[in-house]
């Protein structure tokens, strides 16, 4: 989590209407109606769960310590959903302590390197990565209106892209990968059977749908972009240029935190 910063999580509690309308007048859906899509869970359950299981959100100070407003942002967004949440005073092993004696029933935390969330009755675990990645396909999709035998080239073979591409075969997409580190990409090779690529800015040519699971910075840039061109980018900062986010803004799917923690939600309730 360490790539988020306090000024990208800052104002996620004040825009989440905006950004929801957003969502909806690009894809189609809501953001709770794509966590929910994601995990193949009934909306219906998701309102029923909200009436009785509180969430805790909790401050974790290991590794390089809490990120600013981080845990505001996933309290708004988990009430956003509809359930009701608070962020515990204590933090670490103390604060779990606390969220548990009051009553909840799911916890999110988060240190460096791991996000997760517990639904403690079921013994349910929804881990970040494998969310946003089946968000952000579910999102794609949404943009795209199908991928099924569709090319998609996936940006970053990563923790989160590899999970994406993962999904993507599952919906019965043409998938190819371009890494930088080409030994993370012959791994997906081989257990997918995608195509690899070497050379981003060739495959860009040839690709209009796109997941950006990269943290680089302006690898797409306004050439890169067609009229029919649409991209989830769950990496961190946004890969596009300024030349690229004006050309396709209406079909870029983007946040630092909403998409994630909407489907770690849906998860832990399926």
């Amino acid at each position: 989590m360490t790539r988020l910063t306090s000024e990208s999580l800052m104002h996620v509690a004040e825009e989440l209407d905006e950004y929801d309308m957003g969502l909806l007048r690009k894809t189609g859906c809501t953001l709770r109606e794509i966590a929910c899509q994601a995990v193949d869970v009934p909306e219906a359950d998701v309102r029923a769960a909200s009436i009785s299981t509180p969430v805790a959100v909790i401050p974790i100070t290991s590794g390089e310590g809490v990120i600013g407003y981080f845990a505001q942002a996933v309290q708004s967004i988990v009430n956003y959903i509809g359930f009701t949440s608070f962020v515990t005073h204590e933090h670490d092993v103390a604060g779990l302590a606390e969220g548990i004696e009051r009553g909840a029933k799911i916890i999110f935390l988060a240190d460096d390197d791991c996000f997760i969330a517990i639904n403690l009755p079921c013994g349910l675990m929804a881990d970040n990565a494998e969310a946003t990645a089946r968000g952000y396909v579910t999102a794609l999709k949404c943009l795209s209106g199908e991928l099924r035998n569709r090319k998609v080239l996936v940006i970053g073979a990563g923790l989160v892209g590899s999970k994406a591409v993962r999904s993507l075969k599952k919906l019965g997409a043409k998938v190819a990968v371009f890494d930088i580190d080409q030994a993370k990409t012959e791994v997906l090779v081989r257990e997918y059977g995608v195509s690899r690529e070497e050379n981003l800015a060739e495959a860009l040519q040839r690709h209009t749908i796109l997941l950006d699971a990269s943290p680089a910075v302006e690898i797409i840039q306004a050439w890169h972009i067609k009229s029919d061109t649409v991209i989830a980018a769950c990496g961190i900062p946004l890969g596009l240029s300024s030349g690229a986010y004006s050309l396709v803004k209406n079909r870029l799917v983007h946040d630092p935190l909403q998409i994630g923690v909407a489907t770690m939600l849906a998860m832990t309730v399926k």
